[in-house]
C-alpha cells in the first residue's frame, strides 16, 4: 500500500493543485490530509475532489503545531497498512507529479528507506538568511555523513518518501522534526538518497510574509542543530555561538 500524507493549515488556495499532482501518479491507494487547525474551505475542497474517494481525513479543529501533522499522519499510514508513505505539503503550487512518482519508486522498488528532494538543483542568488539555513543544512549532512551523497537536500524542504521500515525503526514522533528524523534514520544506518530534484520554476509554496520566514528559518536551524547535538549524544539545546533557534518550536525536543 502506497499512502500520500498532506499537512494542510488553510490551504484552500493550494490543496486542489496538490491533489492534482497526486492524482497523475501511478500508484497511490489512500491520501490522508491532516487539516491542523483551518478555518477555511480546505476541508470542502478535499471532499469534493474526484481523488475524496481514497482519502482518509484526519481534521483537528486546532492547530496541532508545524510539522507535528506529519507524526500523525505517518502513524495513521501505519494503521492502513502503508508499506511507502509520501509526504507532501498542502501549500506547494506548480507541476510536480514527476517528482513525486520518482520519490514513490525509489522507496516501493528500489530499497531505499528515505527518499529526498533537491530542491537547490543549480546555484543562484540566496538571501543571507536562506544562506544561513543551508550553512545550517550543510553541518548537519556532514556530521551524519550524508553530505557526499544528499548534499543540502533535507526533509524539512521539499516532498519527500519514506518506508515502512524506517516508521518502524525510528519511531513516528520524531517526524514532528524533520532533521532529527534524518539523524535517526543515519544513526540506524538506512538506505537514504536523493530520488528528485525541483526547480524554483517548478513549484513554489504559499507566501506568508517576513515574519513567518524568519521563524521557519529559526525553526530549521534550531532543528538541525538540535539533531547534530542528538547525533554527537550531546544535550539538547538548539543554541549554537551563544543563541537560542526556537522559531516555530516552544522548547527543545529528544
Amino acid at each position: 500500500m502506497i499512502a500520500a500524507v498532506i499537512p494542510a493549515y488553510n490551504e484552500e488556495d493550494s490543496i486542489t493543485t496538490v491533489l492534482d499532482n497526486l492524482a497523475q501518479l501511478l500508484a497511490l491507494d489512500v491520501v490522508i490530509p491532516v487539516l491542523n487547525g483551518c478555518t477555511d474551505n480546505t476541508r470542502a475542497m478535499v471532499l469534493h475532489h474526484p481523488l475524496a474517494s481514497r482519502v482518509a481525513l484526519m481534521e483537528y479543529p486546532l492547530p496541532l503545531g508545524i510539522d507535528v501533522p506529519r507524526s500523525w499522519g505517518a502513524r495513521c499510514a501505519l494503521k492502513l497498512g502503508a508499506n511507502t508513505v509520501l509526504f507532501v505539503d498542502g501549500d506547494l503550487q506548480g507541476a510536480f507529479s514527476a517528482c513525486l512518482q520518482d520519490l514513490i519508486c525509489q522507496v516501493a522498488y528500489k530499497n531505499c528507506d528515505l527518499a529526498l528532494t533537491n530542491c537547490y538543483p543549480y546555484i543562484g542568488y540566496r538571501s543571507e538568511t536562506a544562506k544561513k539555513v543551508l550553512h545550517y543544512r550543510e553541518m548537519l549532512n556532514r556530521k551524519l555523513g550524508l553530505f557526499s551523497s544528499i548534499g543540502l537536500a533535507t526533509p524539512s524542504h521539499g516532498p519527500h518518501c519514506v518506508s515502512r521500515h524506517l516508521l518502524e525503526t525510528v519511531g513516528t514522533d520524531c517526524l514532528s522534526v524533520p532533521p532529527m528524523m534524518l539523524a535517526r534514520a543515519a544513526e540506524a544506518n538506512l538506505n537514504i538518497r536523493v530520488a528528485a530534484c525541483l526547480t524554483s520554476q517548478q513549484w513554489s509554496s504559499a507566501q506568508r510574509g517576513d515574519v513567518h520566514n524568519q521563524k521557519i528559518a529559526d525553526t530549521i536551524i534550531g532543528d538541525c542543530i538540535a539533531a547534530r547535538q542528538y547525533f554527537c549524544r550531546q544535550p539538547i539545546t538548539r543554541e549554537d555561538n551563544g543563541t537560542v533557534y526556537l522559531g516555530y518550536r516552544q522548547a527543545p525536543e529528544t
